[in-house]
């Protein structure tokens, strides 16, 4: 599954492919370059099966009608937010997808896109009462094999907390929120989430997106963090006006196979994890989580034979050695001191003979 987090400025717009459909989150503004047109075109797209509007922004839906008018591919069928907007061009699009018979549909959340990989709708749960367009955007977890993607739209604090009170959001490639704008991350939403890779789909602005502050917390997270604002320099400038990239050749492509992850065509990271019966399955836990001061790992051995028990960070490289011991029939529990360890996001792997668990875990200081 590839999914390309397009350079369209300052706005979002993402394009999923997988199993031989195309589908397009958002399309940024209307540009005079035509990139969102041209990229479309470049990756030999002939139909789009679905075309999803996150929320009436006009940096998330400017860019449709143009590529509707350019009959370059075939459009199936458009998904927008049950929130609708007056805005002329926004009504001028929706005017245009009835000229076309584009089919037009909303979804809720709980729903299920039907798309070919898994494709899970966690918001917006409309009796929230949340207002303004942000924080009823719609929400995706999308999923193949063992790696879980959250492309979040523009959504903010409150429709955040409604995420993490209601879903387990333990993922590995994040879509920043809002441009990386404060109101759309928190130490308490990564804490949840654990991202491996973050992306921030951002240009230059008047908003001061992404924040230095959200760059922080994603720095402590030890996540890897790209930018379709060119590189690290010009992310912010003048104290948080945005960035001065006007390149537009700056497209981020996550590649996944549902164990390991590309970004760009360079393995990023790799799900070492072994899944295996649970019949035969030893008890094995890490807790607290995210965790600061100490950390316990729990398990039950099921015969007397070796165990190790170590702990790698996100590059895999192996940080402390808990245990490499024989251990008898029964429960054990070890405890580490994490005071010394630096913020971020770690894999305790277990493995007793061919049975191996791997959990991941947060540790914030």
């Amino acid at each position: 599954m590839k999914v390309h987090f397009i350079d369209v400025r300052q706005g979002d717009a993402i394009l999923i492919q997988y199993g031989g459909e195309n589908y397009l989150i958002d399309s940024g503004k209307n540009l005079s370059s035509d990139k969102l047109i041209n990229y479309i075109d470049s990756v030999g797209v002939m139909v789009l099966e679905c075309c999803l509007i996150t929320h009436p922004d006009f940096d998330h839906y400017g860019e449709f009608e143009d590529l509707i008018e350019s009959g370059i591919c075939t459009i199936n069928k458009f998904i927008v937010n049950k929130d609708t907007s007056y805005n002329v061009t926004y009504q001028t699009l929706m005017d245009l997808l009835y000229t076309e018979n584009i089919p037009v549909d909303s979804v809720d959340f709980q729903d299920d896109l039907e798309w070919t990989m898994t494709t899970d709708i966690l918001s917006p749960d409309y009796t929230n009462g949340f207002t303004g367009n942000n924080d009823n955007s719609i929400v995706i977890k999308l999923s193949l094999g063992e790696i879980d993607f959250l492309l979040t739209g523009d959504s903010c604090e409150d429709n955040n907390q409604y995420l993490i009170d209601n879903y387990d959001l333990d993922i590995e490639v994040l879509k920043v929120s809002h441009h990386g704008g404060l109101n759309g991350t928190s130490a308490m939403f990564l804490a949840n989430t654990t991202p491996i890779i973050s992306v921030i789909s951002s240009g230059n602005n008047s908003y001061g997106h992404p924040s230095a502050e959200v760059i922080g917390l994603l720095q402590d997270m030890d996540s890897h963090i790209y930018s379709t604002a060119d590189d690290w320099n010009t992310w912010w400038i003048n104290g948080g006006n945005g960035s001065s990239d006007v390149s537009l050749n700056d497209d981020i492509i996550v590649q996944t196979d549902g164990v390991s992850i590309w970004v760009n065509e360079q393995l990023v990271w790799t799900n070492y994890s072994v899944q295996q019966d649970n019949n035969s399955a030893c008890m094995f836990e890490v807790f607290p989580n995210p965790c600061n001061g100490s950390m316990k790992v729990r398990f039950n051995s099921k015969q007397d034979t070796p165990v190790s028990i170590h702990v790698y960070d996100i590059k895999g490289k192996i940080v402390h050695h808990l245990l490499n011991n024989h251990v008898m029939f029964g429960n054990h529990e070890l405890i580490w001191n994490v005071e010394n360890i630096t913020s971020g996001i770690y894999f305790c792997k277990y493995q007793q003979g061919e049975y191996q668990r791997v959990a991941k875990f947060l540790i914030l200081q």
